[in-house]
């Protein structure tokens, strides 16, 4: 395996028809075969496949926390050529609540790659403090969900087009396809905020297309 920079990573999907295949119940809508008949299929954290959300895994994109249970062989076996990481190996932020909760791992995300150091099998993208700060600045300093930051790498690679699949912004309560989603603490003052990603995935979507749902969503926001 090696590191990449993000200009190789762009030169990969520059140009290509890609799906986002998150991690909503919105991914079972689709028709058999149609998110894997994209150029590429990125696929977010314990993604699951299946007739409707697809098979084919090309880009693996995760925080790598100690919550996702994708194992290298897994995802090697699912045909993961590139790994793309949403958080640096570093401390890119400081919060003082963060501090004074003894919650380090919401602000310094070093752990990740300690407990990773032998779990890279190829390709790996690890974003500088400097990629990080853009999507956290971006949501008026929130940190953004795997998802939301995965739509913001694979725009930002000049593709040829963008299905977004299994993105409801949470208004499903469900993740994992069909797992219940647990909010965050309100208090945290950096927590997600599914609400400002979905305020600009409206603002943004030329040029986008979506599954049944989030079209529902973004079409239901239209007529308010």
């Amino acid at each position: 395996m090696r590191f990449v920079s993000f200009e190789e990573v762009a030169a990969r999907l520059k140009g290509k028809r890609i799906a986002v295949v998150g991690s909503g119940p919105g991914s079972l809508d689709n028709e058999p075969g149609f998110v894997d008949s994209h150029d590429i299929v990125v696929r977010a954290n314990n993604y699951k496949t299946g007739d409707n959300q697809g098979f084919r895994t090309d880009v693996h994109y995760s925080f790598y926390g100690t919550s996702i249970r994708k194992t290298r062989e897994e995802l090697a076996g699912d045909g993961v050529t590139l790994c793309m990481c949403k958080c640096p190996n570093s401390k890119p932020i400081e919060s003082e609540w963060h501090e004074r909760m003894g919650k380090q791992v919401g602000i310094d995300f070093q752990y990740i790659y300690r407990n990773r150091a032998p779990f890279w099998f190829c390709d790996t993208f690890i974003p500088d403090d400097a990629h990080f700060l853009r999507s956290f600045e971006l949501l008026d300093r929130h940190i953004p969900t795997t998802g939301f930051s995965a739509i913001l790498d694979v725009l930002a690679c000049e593709p040829a087009n963008v299905y977004l699949t299994g993105f409801d912004f949470f208004t499903s309560g469900i993740h994992n396809v069909d797992e219940k989603w647990k909010a965050g603490n309100p208090e945290d003052p950096i927590c997600h905020r599914p609400d400002l990603e979905a305020a600009w995935l409206r603002a943004n979507r030329a040029g986008l297309t979506f599954d049944k749902r989030l079209q529902q969503i973004m079409e239901a926001n239209d007529e308010r």
